[in-house]
């Protein structure tokens, strides 16, 4: 199971799906008491529930609201609640016109959605009650104020319903190089024979170990009779690698790189992934050609120069491909040499632009997944003059060549378009982390998160 699937997700996904069927179960059984039993089928329930929660929880995951660890302002919490039963009414405006068979009939779609939207309005109204009560809330002790536990306190911090509070750090927060984030926790003391007595006494659900100096200090005896008595512990790196969804690079030991779970690549994924790539691409091809069209015939009109943007990049391990694209900027863009691209590049042209932010300049690309250079989900391709540089400066920059590249990635949904080696080593955490819990779930997810993207136009360059 991809990590990035909570078991609070999961709970909270369940129970709304719950309060579908009820309230759908309700409103048809009351529209029937109301306008006749032979008013509508009962036996044509299954399949019309199914449809409309399958479009109900697309809603819901369109607007951000399955984004459960990110608390926002109850009106504007609201108001993505009543956009998405708008989107919802959209969807069903149009499959009934064109599938009405798929969908609940009028009048009863009117029940459903009044009582569907109360339910879980009112449901979610108390799971705010609750998160802002730190009623569900895991209780964490830091041992040791190492250089992770910083960006552990920080990120907590900035997520108001992780689902986890830190009750303290234990340890020499002076030796350890404690620094302002890990400041404004209460220390707990010093000495670390009292390790359990102070975590039995707080009340602690999870010990992360983020020791800078372990030699000499490590309370080994004491994390062993917390973890006997059913206190979960943890390192540092592995906490926040479930916290954020990354990898740290800079504080990660090449054994731990060895030893811990995930990186398996199993020979029937890679196939299963290389032979629905290949036909997915064949037939979005296909469908794509009209499009594909217009959009050459645009930028001929709109400036001088080839239609494709043909480059050699890296794939898998390390081999040379030609990428195609859509041409996007002037011809002489790179006559000084390559560069990053910027925000607001003036190379782009009025074509290219649009067609960057609506990432139509990648439909090309169809081509490379169909001659198995590419995968639809995987690390962006790279050219080799960066890759030279990022190799020298990114530690294990290298292993992002371990899988195929992708069109998009999960780098490409949680972190903006990088144009920096501070970027490349940030997005670089992002692909690791994908490489090591890869899968057709963890694709799927890309995928969903990908479409957000597109629609929205976040992070287009």
């Amino acid at each position: 199971m991809v990590r990035q699937f909570s078991l609070r997700t999961v709970v909270f996904f369940l129970i709304e799906l719950s309060l579908i069927i009820g309230g759908s179960l309700l409103a048809v059984s009351c529209g029937r008491y109301w306008l006749g039993e032979n008013s509508y089928n009962p036996q044509l329930f299954i399949p019309h529930l199914i449809s409309f929660a399958v479009f109900y929880h697309f809603s819901l995951f369109y607007f951000d609201l399955y984004d459960i660890k990110t608390r926002v302002p109850f009106s504007a919490y609201s108001l993505r609640l009543v956009q998405a039963t708008g989107l919802l009414c959209l969807i069903l405006a149009f499959f009934s016109y064109v599938l009405p068979e798929l969908v609940f009939p009028s009048p009863y779609i009117y029940f459903i959605l009044f009582c569907d939207f109360s339910l879980i309005f009112s449901w979610r109204v108390f799971y705010d009650w609750l998160t802002r009560h730190n009623r569900f809330n895991e209780l964490i002790m830091l041992v040791g104020s190492g250089p992770v536990a910083e960006k552990i306190c920080e990120g907590i911090a900035r997520r108001k319903n992780s689902g986890y509070q830190i009750v303290g750090i234990m340890g020499d927060l002076e030796d350890d190089g404690t620094d302002s984030s890990c400041a404004g926790c209460k220390h707990l003391g010093r000495d670390y024979s009292e390790l359990y007595s102070r975590a039995v006494a707080e009340n602690v659900n999870r010990i992360i170990v983020s020791m800078g100096q372990r030699r000499g200090l490590f309370p080994a005896a004491e994390l062993l009779r917390c973890k006997m008595a059913g206190i979960m512990v943890m390192e540092d790196v592995d906490f926040y690698e479930q916290l954020e969804g990354k990898i740290l690079v800079d504080n990660l030991r090449p054994s731990w790189l060895i030893f811990t779970p995930g990186f398996k690549k199993p020979r029937q994924t890679r196939m299963f992934k290389r032979i629905i790539g290949m036909v997915l691409a064949a037939a979005a091809l296909v469908v794509a050609a009209p499009v594909m069209l217009l959009i050459a015939l645009a930028i001929k009109i709109d400036s001088p120069g080839p239609v494709f943007f043909i480059q050699e990049r890296l794939g898998e391990n390390e081999k040379p491909f030609m990428l195609f694209k859509f041409r996007s900027m002037r011809t002489d863009a790179e006559k000084n040499g390559p560069v990053w691209a910027q925000e607001d590049d003036d190379r782009v042209t009025r074509v290219g632009n649009f067609i960057r932010k609506a990432r139509l300049d990648e439909i090309p690309q169809l081509i490379n997944i169909f001659k198995g250079d590419m995968s639809f989900v995987g690390p962006r391709p790279e050219r080799k003059f960066f890759v030279d540089q990022l190799k020298k400066e990114i530690p294990y920059y290298d292993q992002r060549f371990t899988v195929k590249p992708g069109v998009t990635g999960w780098a490409q949904v949680r972190f903006p378009y990088g144009s920096s080696v501070e970027d490349a080593k940030e997005k670089l955490q992002y692909e690791l982390y994908y490489i090591k819990y890869l899968s057709p779930v963890f694709d799927l997810l890309i995928i969903l998160e990908t479409i957000k993207v597109v629609l929205f136009g976040r992070g287009s360059r």
